[in-house]
């Protein structure tokens, strides 16, 4: 991943223009009055899904970047660092060896990509994944969620799989560092999986990077296994589904958290998009810290069993200190106010049945597990809970341990009833005055006061979710400018509002020159334009008229994104106009909408040239998405 795409993972454009401007919700969306021009009405609008703004006054537009560049008079390198710092991205130019690794990663992710869709056919068209199939359709997992999350079958045989990938051209060493083979004592390779049911395992840019897999026989133990460590691997960092759930989550504002492969199938199968699971480890920093990129709301499912509440409590220690510490304003007796720090987020634990899962509650009744969801319990009511069944509340040993788990959760409930109630009761719980868990509160409240949790380190090895159409277009598009830097005399003067990107409007206006010039592109930027004529050499390779139709093409396919996304932004004014009664606005919501979709008509998008079905999987048809492994 380029610096670039680093920071902006990393940092939330709500929470950044927030410290600017006074933000207020309005639906999905954020508004405020414009701070680039003069407005009694709010226009100014913030969208967490696109992670843009957009003023519909002045017309200002543009991400986290853009919106930095405009606010604090800087230029894109200064932007860069400043965010960089922001966002702990150690910002210094790729050594040699970063260079290799990075081959080396493209190169694994090619490897696995092709044995994950081997496997997916061995799964849904070959005689051997017959019981495999049966096994699925078993469990209730529907062909579309099979084809979904590209589900495989691993054959009972030694080479199966190998056979195939070194037919490809991939090598044994190259087979073993993907973790797909083992090395034999006396000497070869054999397939790492047999006779197994594969669960590929993606990133959040829809990558392959490992594989889950589950025994058919259960005489084969272990019953799970996973990839191991890789350069791409490491289970510790993934979280199953992410790549499919991120969206959801933002939009739904909470993630739920399942232990089991088959507990997120079953829950995206029936529309609870939203739900992740960790690779049958407890839950790690780096997990939460890809979740909260997207909320700050976690629902735990968890077995109900002690492990899984162990689990829990293991878990929580973990949110905690990632998600960090807000102060929170206490009024007090003597109309003052004090400040009290609490979680920076929130946890809920979804009670389960007894010995059920989650994939059990939802195929057995959707309506029990939406039921469940509705009433998952903050985690101190959860924690008493447990304490009381698990504890040994007989002896001062097993009553202070009680105390000590429970006490760091009691500290962050902020409103002093609701504190009151939580103390009384785990001074039932374990039979002591509640003066006492009292003075231990304040024990614990005084040796936080003032203190605030150092943040926690930045996830280096983390991705960005998977790119949208937009973004792909885009790319390919500056890729092909830098290429062919002589295309740029052709360019249009509103190319440059066609991007989204800060990055690719930058690029774009730097002078036409052979790239990499030191003098064609700033320094921060060499490494991103590098990036991009990496990841589309195999489409760059184009004579000088095929070139200009790509040209033609991309424009063509920018404008109509373009369109779509301002579209959308209409719409929402739209409905908030008609909420708040301003006629007049909506009135000229209704204007443009109709205006824009007119123009949209007539924006030239049909495949014209020979060149078109090698940038298929890269431009699409308005409303497709681009294929995985074209990003």
């Amino acid at each position: 991943m380029s610096a670039i795409e680093d920071v902006k993972s990393r940092l939330d454009i709500i929470q950044l223009i927030g410290e600017y401007v006074p933000l207020k919700k309005a639906g999905r969306n954020y508004k405020a009055l414009c701070p680039f021009h003069q407005e009694k009405t709010p226009s100014f609008i913030v969208f967490p899904d696109s992670q843009h703004y957009h003023c519909f006054g002045c017309g200002v537009n543009g991400d986290v970047f853009g919106f930095i560049m405009q606010m604090e008079k800087l230029a894109f390198p200064e932007a860069l660092r400043l965010l960089a710092q922001r966002a702990g991205v150690v910002l210094r130019p790729p050594t040699p060896q970063e260079e290799e690794a990075d081959q080396q990663r493209r190169r694994l992710q090619e490897l696995n990509l092709a044995a994950a869709h081997f496997l997916h056919q061995q799964l849904r068209l070959g005689d051997a994944g017959a019981a495999a199939r049966a096994y699925l359709k078993e469990r209730g997992i529907s062909e579309e969620t099979l084809q979904g999350f590209l589900l495989g079958y691993a054959p009972d045989r030694w080479d199966a799989l190998s056979t195939y990938l070194r037919e490809r051209g991939y090598g044994d060493q190259e087979l073993n560092t993907a973790g797909v083979v083992v090395e034999r004592e006396g000497g070869g390779w054999y397939d790492r999986f047999r006779h197994r049911l594969i669960f590929p395992i993606r990133d959040l840019k829809g990558h392959v990077v490992g594989f889950g897999v589950r025994a058919m026989d259960e005489a084969q133990l272990p019953k799970y296994l996973n990839s191991p460590q890789t350069p791409l691997f490491d289970k510790g960092s993934v979280l199953y589904g992410l790549d499919q759930a991120a969206a959801a989550i933002r939009r739904e504002g909470r993630a739920i958290l399942v232990e089991g492969y088959f507990d997120v199938l079953m829950a995206h199968q029936h529309g609870y998009r939203n739900v992740v699971a960790p690779m049958g480890t407890a839950l790690g920093e780096s997990q939460v810290q890809s979740l909260k990129r997207f909320t700050q709301s976690l629902y735990l499912a968890l077995d109900a069993d002690s492990a899984g509440a162990m689990a829990t409590l293991r878990g929580m220690e973990v949110i905690r200190g990632v998600m960090g510490e807000q102060a929170i304003p206490v009024p007090t007796a003597q109309g003052l106010v004090r400040f009290e720090r609490a979680l920076a987020g929130e946890v809920r634990i979804v009670v389960l049945p007894a010995g059920r899962d989650p994939d059990e509650v939802i195929r057995a009744d959707p309506s029990d597990w939406e039921r469940r969801l509705a009433e998952a319990r903050p985690v101190l009511e959860y924690v008493l809970e447990y304490l009381a069944q698990e504890s040994d509340l007989r002896t001062a040993k097993g009553k202070a341990e009680a105390v000590r788990v429970a006490l760091p959760l009691l500290a962050e409930v902020h409103d002093p009833v609701e504190q009151g109630h939580y103390v009384q009761r785990l001074a039932h719980l374990v039979q002591v005055e509640e003066q006492a868990i009292a003075a231990r509160l304040r024990q614990s409240k005084s040796a936080r006061a003032g203190r605030l949790r150092a943040p926690a380190q930045p996830d280096l090895s983390a991705e960005i979710p998977l790119a949208t159409r937009e973004e792909v277009v885009e790319g390919y598009f500056v890729a092909l400018l830098l290429h062919f830097p002589w295309l740029k005399r052709e360019l249009p003067a509103e190319a440059l509002s066609l991007l989204s990107r800060q990055e690719n409007r930058v690029l774009l206006q730097t002078p036409a020159g052979d790239f990499p010039a030191p003098d064609d592109l700033p320094e921060e930027l060499r490494g991103y334009g590098e990036g991009l004529l990496s990841r589309f050499q195999a489409e760059l390779g184009l004579d000088e008229p095929t070139a200009r139709q790509a040209l033609e093409q991309c424009l063509a396919r920018l404008e109509y994104l373009a369109s779509e996304r301002q579209l959308q932004e209409y719409s929402y004014m739209l409905v908030q106009a008609e909420e708040e009664g301003n006629r007049e606005l909506a009135w000229e919501m209704l204007r443009r909408k109709s205006d824009l979709s007119q123009r949209l008509k007539g924006i030239p998008i049909s495949p014209q040239s020979r060149l078109w079905p090698d940038l298929r999987r890269y431009l699409g048809e308005p409303g497709e998405s681009p294929t995985p492994d074209g990003v």
